[in-house]
């Protein structure tokens, strides 16, 4: 029985079967190459291996830091939120301002003097 000749799919499929991963292309500097190579020589593993090793090795230390990040961040997020829970600096310190510079605010409204007779009968007639 003949065999159909392996062709690169076949190898994708087989190497995928084989290590449970799938093929994946990155380009390393061609100085990582020949460390990889050195290194796989000398320790008898494929570069396949020692790269997964070090990026599994890799993730788990970065991952860890941004967890330690993250909840340092949730940390002072909480305290702060506790420090004040009803806002009421917040609100105290809107209305000392509103109390010190109302007068002089533009966006303040201000009155105006009474409808005179014709302004009445034009706005009665707008209103319906």
């Amino acid at each position: 029985m003949k065999h159909p000749p392996v062709t690169s799919r076949h190898r994708r499929r087989t190497l995928t079967t084989r290590t449970g991963g799938k093929a994946t292309t990155y380009r390393l500097s061609p100085h990582l190459q020949k460390g990889l190579a050195l290194l796989g020589k000398v320790r008898k593993m494929s570069a396949n291996q020692m790269v997964n090793e070090a990026v599994g090795e890799y993730l788990e230390s970065r991952t860890a830091v941004v967890e330690a990040d993250l909840q340092e961040t949730l940390r002072r997020v909480r305290a702060f939120r506790e420090s004040d829970p009803n806002f009421e600096s917040a609100i105290a310190k809107f209305a000392e301002a509103e109390a010190t510079l109302g007068e002089e605010d533009p966006v303040e409204g201000s009155t105006t003097p009474t409808a005179g007779p014709v302004q009445t009968r034009v706005r009665e007639l707008i209103r319906g």
